[in-house]
């Protein structure tokens, strides 16, 4: 039990403590904190598809009100950035970060903003408001990374420290140096409002909750790891909240008719260029992003190069559509509601899919370490053979092969599924290891399965239309 305090509990009280953690809303409240980590990317990219749905479906021209869209980015930011910072101490954080993950992190940034500072100063990529969508892209590059990578960092197997201690350092620096960067750059049409929004979001969603949730950490550690430990999803609820409000709001209305029916050339125009060049910017991203991981996975740990890639692949989107609310006049502002809208999309829904790749992968990997720790050799495998063959037929049944596939549980989940599940499974094992079709498996053919397979249920089951299947 995480103790709300320091000192020790009379049996009283321990009693009140057990009975109020474990009572039915708790109980809930536990599950859900406990569930919301997990499915935390999912519910984002459902939250913004559902919000685009919305607005696209109902084709409706007026989202939500500029001042409420904003109240909601802040405050549900702020959410976030305080439970997030909430849950890692930074003082001790830092001694857990190497310097040479800092280094290769800190130099890519830099590279980034020094290809894009000559970008936007040469003139050669900016020569009008027409040009605006291509300045957006750049300055993807160079806003910092998101909030959320330490959740990234948790689901994927990063080491957690280097994401959260970098990009909280990278959220100080690379916002007030965009400041700056509008400021030098006056032929870029940003308006006022839109750096005054920025500085508030550095400020309210970002500066003050963090140092907060640190103040308390620091002089109630206990009881502010009992209250993040009881109360965490609240920011997982809040990125969602905000991810529903970002798809409604930057969804064009005209969204469906533009790429399926267009009734505007120039605004399908927009929506497939921007397409084109938001497909570009994030597999570009993610290139140089595995390249970084090849290249240093000699100095780097598996865990912290997974780190480097989230912090390289994920820019906070939020404080970049920041730069961008005030700006309603453009020679092409079609082009720059699109450039929004897909950037958006890719930031809420390309984790997700990132995700299922990665858990593909881990599982593949525990299967091959499976595989290779569960050989056994040929007398092994006789005996087991006529552990099996019970009736001292030579040849195994069905019963006994049911029999083999609860061995199998027994030593991978450490629990044997219901009859129903097994028998199931049984009749694919069976099939699998039946070669001659004979109506029983041999010495031979079980033989031949153990030594490339091991003892892992591998059933290959093929039709027509299916490939073989692992599990």
């Amino acid at each position: 039990m995480k103790l709300p305090n320091g000192k020790a509990l009379s049996g009283e009280e321990l009693v009140k403590f057990r009975d109020k953690e474990s009572g039915g809303a708790a109980s809930v409240r536990k599950q859900i904190n406990d569930l919301s980590i997990m499915w935390a990317i999912l519910l984002y990219a459902a939250a913004f598809l559902l919000g685009c749905s919305l607005r696209a479906i109902s084709a409706s021209s007026v989202g939500i009100p500029s001042e409420l869209f904003r109240a909601i980015i802040v405050v549900c930011l702020a959410a976030s950035t305080f439970y997030t910072y909430l849950d890692i101490d930074f003082a001790a954080s830092k001694r857990k970060v190497t310097s040479t993950v800092k280094y290769i992190v800190y130099a890519w940034m830099l590279v980034r903003w020094v290809v894009g500072l000559a970008l936007i100063f040469s003139g050669i990529l900016y020569q009008g408001p027409g040009d605006l969508y291509k300045v957006m892209w750049v300055l993807f590059w160079m806003v910092p990374p998101a909030l959320t990578s330490p959740v990234l960092s948790v689901l994927w197997g990063g080491n957690l420290y280097p994401s959260a201690i970098l990009s909280r350092t990278l959220s100080i620096i690379a916002p007030v140096a965009l400041i700056v960067t509008f400021g030098l750059a006056k032929q870029l049409p940003i308006n006022s409002s839109s750096l005054i929004f920025f500085g508030v979001i550095l400020i309210v969603g970002l500066a003050i909750p963090g140092a907060l949730a640190q103040f308390w950490r620091d002089k109630s550690p206990v009881e502010s790891n009992h209250h993040s430990k009881n109360w965490k999803f609240i920011g997982v609820l809040a990125v969602a909240l905000m991810a529903l409000a970002t798809g409604f709001q930057f969804t064009p209305s005209t969204f469906l008719g533009d790429l399926f029916s267009s009734t505007d050339a120039n605004r399908s125009l927009a929506c497939l260029q921007q397409l084109a060049v938001a497909t570009l910017v994030f597999i570009l991203m993610r290139v140089f992003a595995v390249l970084t991981s090849v290249f240093t996975r000699k100095q780097l740990i598996k865990a912290e190069a997974r780190d480097a890639y989230i912090l390289l692949v994920n820019p906070n989107f939020f404080l970049w559509a920041a730069l961008f609310l005030g700006v309603s006049a453009t020679a092409n502002p079609s082009a720059v509601r699109y450039a929004i809208f897909w950037a958006a999309l890719g930031f809420f829904c390309i984790p997700l899919v990132e995700q299922i790749l990665f858990m593909n992968s881990f599982g593949n990997e525990l299967l091959r370490e499976t595989l290779r720790s569960s050989r056994m050799n040929t007398e092994d495998v006789r005996k087991l053979f006529r552990q099996l063959d019970t009736d001292a037929s030579n040849a195994l049944d069905k019963d006994e092969i049911m029999e083999l596939l609860g061995r199998i549980e027994d030593m991978t989940t450490g629990e044997r599924s219901s009859e129903d599940v097994r028998r199931y499974v049984t009749d694919y094992l069976f099939a699998t290891l039946d070669t001659d079709k004979s109506g029983t498996v041999d010495l031979q053919e079980l033989g031949d399965y153990v030594s490339t397979y091991g003892l892992v249920a591998n059933l290959n089951v093929v039709s027509a239309a299916a490939s073989p299947v692992t599990t």
